[in-house]
Formats: structure tokens, sequence, C-alpha cells
């Protein structure tokens, strides 16, 4: 109307602008009072990863089929007041044949698991490829490390100096050394299977920082994980802060023969 000033509406950009930085004051109002500190976790059941394995249709025969392992760890974190997941007594790792060598999907949670890619090159048995996911307070994080170099059983598996290694995901690197620690036997049920023992130790930089360490006995003759040790400490810049990140497990086959 004549002699009215006009009303200039905020552009879609402030009103964006605006309504992230609400959420993140009432996020971080809801933290400082209490209200944002639910968090819950669940066991993987192994049957659902039967279920998992039988939908992809793989062959029978060889190393594939789900294998159960027993249990002890937990991953934790510091934000929004912390939270920790236990793992479960038993966990299984799902084995199927891909095309460089075997892949195998450990599920510990709904939620929480990593996928480990092994291949058969000229020099042994190498982890190619590490996928890893977590979930806190409904929110998902996953990671796929490509790496170069991490051999864990070579040709001729004697015990080794230090062996260097990366892994490159889309926002961190990995540098480490892999050390073959030599022969050794496990028993696994009523068997005794010769094994090799592994160990890497590696540094996480760049949006995330921190040190992995990893303990690995696997088959002499397949590479399959008989019994596999973690600690890992990492830590993340958020906008709540620096978020420390913690996780301790250990797996140890407890049959040779895998359910199908």
């Amino acid at each position: 109307m004549p002699g009215m000033k006009r009303i200039r509406r905020p552009s879609r950009r402030v009103t964006i602008g605006l309504t992230l930085f609400g959420i993140a004051f009432l996020i971080a109002a809801a933290w400082a009072g209490g209200f944002f500190l639910h968090d819950s976790s669940q066991a993987a059941p192994i049957s659902e990863a039967l279920r998992r394995y039988r939908a992809s249709d793989h062959p029978s025969g060889g190393l594939n089929g789900v294998y159960v392992y027993a249990t002890k760890g937990s991953e934790s974190i510091s934000a929004l007041g912390g939270a920790t997941h236990a793992y479960p007594a038993k966990t299984s790792i799902t084995a199927a044949k891909v095309p460089c060598g075997m892949q195998y999907r450990w599920a510990a949670l709904e939620g929480r698991s990593t996928s480990w890619t092994f291949c058969s090159t000229a020099a042994g048995i190498e982890l190619r490829i590490s996928d890893e996911r977590h979930t806190f307070f409904g929110q998902g994080d996953r990671a796929v490390y490509r790496c170069s170099g991490r051999l864990l059983i070579p040709k001729k598996p004697t015990a080794t100096a230090a062996k260097p290694f990366t892994c490159r995901s889309d926002r961190n690197l990995e540098v480490g050394t892999t050390r073959v620690l030599g022969r050794s036997t496990m028993e696994i049920g009523l068997q005794r299977v010769p094994a090799i023992r592994a160990s890497t130790d590696l540094t996480i930089r760049s949006r995330d920082s921190g040190n992995e360490w990893v303990d690995w006995w696997l088959d002499a003759s397949n590479g399959l994980p008989l019994r596999v040790t973690l600690r890992s400490r990492t830590s993340r810049e958020m906008w709540i802060g620096r978020v420390q990140y913690r996780e301790d497990f250990s797996l140890r086959l407890l049959s040779l023969t895998p359910m199908h």
C-alpha cells in the first residue's frame, strides 16, 4: 500500500543458516541439560549373518560360510556425555570368495561391522580393503580403506622385520608397519591348526588422528582368521569439540566347520 515500507524477507541461504544454527543450539542445550544422552546397541544375531549369507547365493565349498568366534571387548565414544557398547560373547565372521581372494565380514552389533578383503598376490596374502562401520546415538559412520603393502602372510612366512604399508580412505591416511612373528599352532575345537602370527601397528592422520594395533593369528594354509586382537585409540575434531573413540576386542575361532 502507498506509504508503507516493504518488508524484506530473509534470503533462503540466511534462513537455512539460521535453521542449522538453531538445530545446533538446541542439541547443545539438550546435551547440557542431560536430555540428549539416549544411545542403544543390540548384538548382531548370528542367525542374521547366516540369513544374509544364504541370500547372497554364495557357492558352497572352500572357506565360504559363517564362522562363530568367542568374543570379548567393547567400543566407546566421548561425545554427548559418552557411550559404551559391549560386544556379545559370540560374534560371527562371514567368509566369501571374491575375485582376488577372500572377504571376511565381522559383525558384532547392529551398526558395528568390519569387512577385511584378503587378496592373494605374488608376495603372499595381503589385506587390501578394510570397510569399517560404527553407529552411536543413531548416527552411522563408515570408512573404507584401500591398502598397499599390508602383507600378512608372505610366500615364505618366517619371522621378518617390520614392513611399511599405507591405507587410504576418502578422509584419512593410515601409515603403518606389519611384522610377521613366525609360525605356531592353535587348538580349534579338537584340531591343532598350523598358524602364522603377524602384527600391524598404524597411525591415522588427516581428519581423524590416533593409532591402532592388531594381532593376527591366521591359518597357515589359507589365511582364515583364527584369532584377532585389536586396540584402537582415535579422535576427531567436531563442533562439540574433540571426540575420542576407543575400541578393544579379541576374537577366537570356535570351529573350523562353517555354517551354510
